[in-house]
């Protein structure tokens, strides 16, 4: 079953037949809906009160509420009539909680201390709604015994675990689940945290240092002034909202400061930063669209994104870095020798840039989120946000894996021609050198031309690959029947 975020109250008229209306009524419930029934006036009408679910986000769920209806509508033979539809708003009280303990023996001033260790606890724990009776209610909570079993000790007493809330919420406190007021706190901070760290990682101006604090004291106000609006906090003591915004804006300061000096010191940590944060936005995305689905589907949302990085894990495609090189000098990668090490962090490089896909399904995640399926047309919104992604991630593993490499095995080759020994390209180290044969060489590929400079690539087995500066040609020689030593000079 689909996880719902939000609930409204339908009011609706049913029209036809009696099976109609159960087919219809099935069909809401199987889509985890609560159908109860008003009042049936006539054998072909009745009026029914529906509990519907929405999931993702606040705004525009009661138009999804709707469509999901008018949809389900369509398949059955029974017609619908909405006439009311309201908000479900589940409310969340404050509780006051308690730990039920018995006297603490000993000397007064060592009792605070003794009772910390929890070693008194009778191990029951009190969950009370606010009122001015609370310590009564918990009073009689504490010793009250349960049916069917032992009954509690008669000297347990309750001990309030933060605020006694003696009181209920003040006049005029905005009703936020404390669900909201999680996610809107934490974005402002990991928001602001992100924009100390980019302050002092990035050469910035005193705009932009106006602008960005600017922007970090009305996060810190906006976080003060959700925190002072959720139910738990408007349950205790009156707090002013101007000061808690002002508190929260101080705070951010201090924090985006604190982050600015850490990305002075250093300039790494931006980058580091920005990459986990979008690593944890992308994640967050798959995890909206697979939320609630099942395995079929989400195999159905997650292959076609994972075939393009089979391109890079499987070397007999030819789509790594290493081959790509090597395909500018005739060679493959069984030809050479390259270290673990690299073939792990070039593979790595290649599988982040054929990972776009992924982020066009992480994108499909916000849209479902966000109800642009029902609103905008799946189809399309799918279809598009794919159609980018793949086009995304062939532009970017042919502007940082084919171009590179091609331009790395062309400067190797330049360097080679100028008489200079090429440089490493990712644990291929090339060298220019020189050949003499010690005996009756054989050789596989072009005729060797001992006059002629070569570049020899590593290799673990007893044949070595070369690649003629002259000619261009390719050519493996056994290593015990030539002498290979390295030379800059124009021939050999």
């Amino acid at each position: 079953m689909a996880a719902f975020d939000h609930w409204f109250y339908l009011e609706l008229e049913a029209t036809g037949t009696a099976g109609g209306r159960a087919a219809l009524a099935a069909k809401l419930e199987g889509h985890g809906w609560v159908v109860t029934v008003l009042e049936e006036n006539e054998p072909r009408q009745a009026r029914w009160l529906v509990e519907a679910g929405v999931g993702g986000w606040r705004v525009g769920a009661a138009l999804h509420a709707r469509l999901v209806l008018n949809e389900l509508a369509r398949q059955s033979p029974a017609e619908v009539d909405l006439r009311l539809q309201e908000p479900l708003v589940r409310q969340e009280p404050p509780r006051g909680r308690y730990l039920t303990r018995r006297p603490v023996p000993g000397p007064p001033r060592l009792r605070p201390l003794m009772a910390r260790t929890r070693l008194f606890d009778t191990g029951r724990e009190l969950f009370l709604p606010p009122g001015p009776d609370i310590r009564d209610r918990a009073e009689a909570e504490a010793v009250r015994p349960l049916p069917g079993a032992a009954p509690p000790p008669a000297d347990g007493e309750p001990h309030p675990v933060g605020a006694e809330l003696n009181r209920g919420g003040h006049t005029g406190a905005f009703p936020m689940s404390t669900r909201t007021a999680t996610i809107a706190v934490s974005s402002v901070l990991i928001a602001l945290l992100l924009t100390g760290l980019g302050l002092g990682s990035l050469a910035s101006g005193a705009v932009a240092w106006a602008a960005g604090l600017s922007a970090v004291a009305l996060g810190g106000v906006l976080c003060g002034a959700v925190v002072v609006h959720s139910p738990h906090w408007a349950a205790g003591p009156p707090h002013r909202t101007s000061t808690a915004c002002a508190v929260g804006a101080a705070v951010a300061l201090a924090l985006a400061a604190v982050t600015a000096l850490i990305g002075s010191s250093a300039p790494k940590a931006w980058p580091a930063a920005l990459m986990t944060a979008c690593v944890v936005f992308l994640g967050n995305g798959l995890r909206l669209l697979l939320r609630g689905l099942t395995w079929q589907a989400t195999a159905a949302w997650l292959i076609p994104a994972l075939l393009p990085l089979v391109l890079v894990v499987l070397p007999g495609f030819g789509f790594s870095m290493h081959a790509l090189y090597l395909d500018g000098f005739g060679l493959n990668r069984e030809d050479t020798q390259i270290p673990a090490i690299w073939q792990v962090a070039a593979d790595a490089r290649a599988l982040l840039v054929m990972g776009g896909p992924l982020i066009a399904v992480s994108l499909l995640g916000y849209a479902r989120h966000m109800h642009a399926f029902q609103t905008f047309g799946g189809l399309s919104v799918a279809a598009a946000l794919l159609f980018v992604g793949f086009a995304g991630a062939l532009t970017l593993y042919q502007a940082q894996i084919i171009t590179p490499a091609a331009h790395a095995a062309d400067s190797a080759k330049q360097r080679a021609r100028n008489g200079l020994q090429p440089s490493p390209y990712f644990g291929i180290a090339p060298r220019r050198v020189c050949l003499r044969p010690v005996s009756d060489g054989g050789w596989d590929g072009a005729a060797l031309v001992p006059e002629h400079p070569y570049l020899v690539f590593p290799a673990a087995g007893d044949w070595a690959a070369l690649w003629d500066v002259r000619t261009g040609e390719t050519v493996q020689v056994k290593r015990e029947q030539y002498r290979i030593t390295d030379s800059t000079a124009p021939s050999c």
